[in-house]
């Protein structure tokens, strides 16, 4: 059984580079019509903007054609200029100019309704989306974050660049493609109505044009996908050299981890550069193509002209259209540069979304009832890869109120048991059981409120002392906080400081010691007051002061709940009722710790190596078989 991600196909699978953008678009808007759909009136709104934006785009050419049809030139006998203008020709005129301004100001309206908008959409969407993608990687397994592959610079980046590509791809993007699109297409129409061979002159004239901005668009694509697919590793590498920075420094790997970021943020450097010349070439190709086509159109329309095929007016309509339909063509050859840096985001978060838990609440699971602290590991097998197990068919248990102390050599799967209490991972054989209960059965959320947890490093938030104890717990009152705080020694740490447990600690507590760390870390345990008490070697990062006085809030701790305690030192075993000591994946020893000690076993030798009894170690340790545990009582 893999305890590492599971990755589904399909939904995260990589994209054809070949896509034509109405794909590539029509993916973004699944992706993103979940959260627009909540927007139903605004996108209503939004299209009947983009219909009249197309109107007055079809419009805007023809006041111009009844001043030369109209108004400069007469009828009869042929297209005369007029001689005079007259009173009829100035209200002709007025009529002309008010009905083009109102043209302009309907397309400045549509125009500012479209944007306003699709951009509320957008941000509104995007931003319940950023919400959902960390809700989902919250609640993703520990298997998955400590997946060798998942590296949290590279999440950060998803959710952040990735996400503001899609942003801008949604804010402009679809209503690029649907009003330039639709221009495009109902140009081509009137064209066509108008005079049929000038309409396919001008299409023949624009099709090179169309051509160069699709080719060159998709090796941009190309480009742009990579680079920012290149832009998440820089940021892996980034988060992890500035995290580690005392273990940089104090190692003198300035060099090597400038010389990292320098190799990461060249191929994004490359592939950035490529899109860029790219697009410098395409512009003046552009211009020059646009200038050819105009040229063509008007010397074949000035011929028709004069053939008296069409009117004056009619030719200033095509070549009107003729730009109208190269301004759409331009700005879907944008659209392709916008997908394309779009592309690699969206599919990146797919991926992500793609992502399951391997630890899964079951269907119809109850919460756990208030549990009293009977506590069974039942036979269990677990690993971290397939066949590899680091737990073999173990088995411990601990009675209501019992502190078990859990020892044993590096790697022998102390850490890796306790997390199968709160569900961190599930076993591949054997049961977790409280009170009874298979953990698996119960609700995740209900089974971790009755768990407090102390890790070897606590975890500190760049918060106030008071609000880092208070986590757990954030409706505790003062006066209870601080009374968990002098329980783990954190009141004489504050005492020290000037605005006491209102200060303000530094991310991951990198302004505190590691004792004043695990001492907020005891009494944020203590706080949540929860039944069961989970230590993973909770004195490992103080001085015999510290762990004195933090030894007195740990008893306190432990009063009362059912306790197992990852330690080697003596100081923290002796505290404890049972003693289970794990070699190869299984519990080897288990009994009082004052037993064990005076006896010739396993834990003696252990706690001689450490030189806690102070008599030399041994030159051969005693193994104890795995057929079966002994028990001291």
């Amino acid at each position: 059984m893999d305890v590492g991600r599971r990755r589904p196909s399909g939904r995260g699978a990589a994209r054809d580079d070949t896509g034509d953008d109405w794909g590539l678009v029509t993916a973004l808007v699944r992706t993103l019509w979940p959260y627009a759909r909540r927007h139903r009136r605004l996108l209503t709104l939004a299209l009947a903007a983009m219909v009249g934006e197309v109107v007055t785009a079809l419009l805007s050419p023809w006041p111009l054609k009844f001043v030369f049809d109209s108004v400069l030139f007469v009828k009869g006998g042929g297209q005369h200029l007029r001689p005079h203008l007259g009173s009829h020709g100035v209200v002709l005129l007025v009529v002309i100019a008010a009905a083009a301004l109102a043209i302009a100001l309907f397309d400045a309206l549509f125009t500012y309704v479209d944007d306003r908008s699709t951009e509320v959409v957008a941000q509104r969407s995007i931003y319940e989306l950023r919400k959902d993608l960390f809700s989902h990687l919250q609640r993703l397994s520990v298997a998955f974050h400590q997946h060798a592959d998942t590296r949290v610079g590279d999440l950060l980046a998803r959710l952040s660049g990735d996400i503001q590509t899609l942003q801008d791809l949604a804010s402009d993007g679809v209503s690029n493609l649907i009003t330039n699109g639709m221009t495009l297409v109902t140009m081509v129409a009137v064209m066509l109505v108008l005079n049929w061979k000038l309409a396919f002159v001008s299409v023949a004239l624009t099709a090179p044009l169309v051509v160069v901005l699709r080719t060159a668009t998709l090796r941009m694509r190309l480009a742009l996908r990579q680079a920012r697919k290149q832009e998440g590793r820089v940021s892996a590498v980034l988060q992890e050299s500035l995290t580690a920075i005392k273990l940089v420094q104090a190692y003198g790997r300035e060099d090597y981890e400038e010389a990292r970021v320098d190799t990461e943020s060249s191929r994004s450097l490359a592939a950035s550069l490529e899109a860029a010349v790219l697009q410098a070439r395409l512009t003046p190709a552009v211009t020059i193509l646009s200038t050819v086509a105009t040229m063509g159109v008007t010397a074949y329309g000035v011929v028709l002209v004069v053939d008296r095929s069409i009117t004056p007016g009619e030719l200033l309509v095509f070549l009107g259209y003729l730009r109208g339909m190269q301004s759409p063509v331009k700005q879907l050859a944008k659209l392709a540069y916008q997908v394309g840096r779009a592309t690699a985001g969206m599919e990146r978060l797919n991926e992500t979304f793609a992502e399951v838990p391997t630890v899964v609440e079951l269907a119809g699971a109850l919460p756990l009832s208030p549990v009293r602290g009977h506590i069974a590991f039942e036979h269990v097998t677990f690993g971290y890869v397939d066949a590899q197990p680091v737990l073999r068919d173990l088995s411990l248990e601990a009675h209501r109120g019992q502190v078990v102390a859990i020892v044993g050599n590096t790697g022998a799967g102390k850490s890796t048991l306790l997390s199968l209490l709160p569900r961190f991972y599930d076993p591949w054989d054997g049961l977790v059981t409280i009170d009874g209960v298979d953990v698996r059965d119960v609700t995740l959320a209900s089974l971790r409120a009755q768990i407090s947890l102390v890790l070897q490093d606590s975890l500190i938030f760049r918060s106030t002392i008071r609000e880092n104890i208070a986590y757990g717990r954030p409706d505790a009152s003062d006066d209870e906080i601080e009374a968990a705080a002098e329980a783990a020694g954190v009141g004489a740490i504050a005492a020290r400081l000037e605005l006491g447990y209102d200060t303000v600690v530094s991310e991951r507590g990198s302004s505190l010691s590691g004792g004043e760390k695990q001492c907020i870390g005891i009494a944020r345990a203590i706080l949540k007051d929860a039944p069961i008490v989970l230590l993973d070697e909770p004195t490992s990062s103080m001085d015999s002061f510290t762990e004195r006085l933090v030894m007195e809030g740990l008893e306190h701790l432990m009063e009362g709940r059912t306790a197992f305690v990852i330690a080697h030192r003596l100081a923290t075993v002796r505290h404890a009722d049972l003693v289970a000591v794990i070699r190869d994946g299984g519990v080897v020893e288990l009994g009082p710790p004052a037993e064990l000690l005076a006896g010739d076993t396993i834990f003696a030798e252990l706690a001689r190596t450490q030189a806690l009894l102070g008599e030399p170690p041994r030159e051969r340790p005693r193994r104890v078989s795995q057929a079966g545990h002994r028990r001291r009582s």
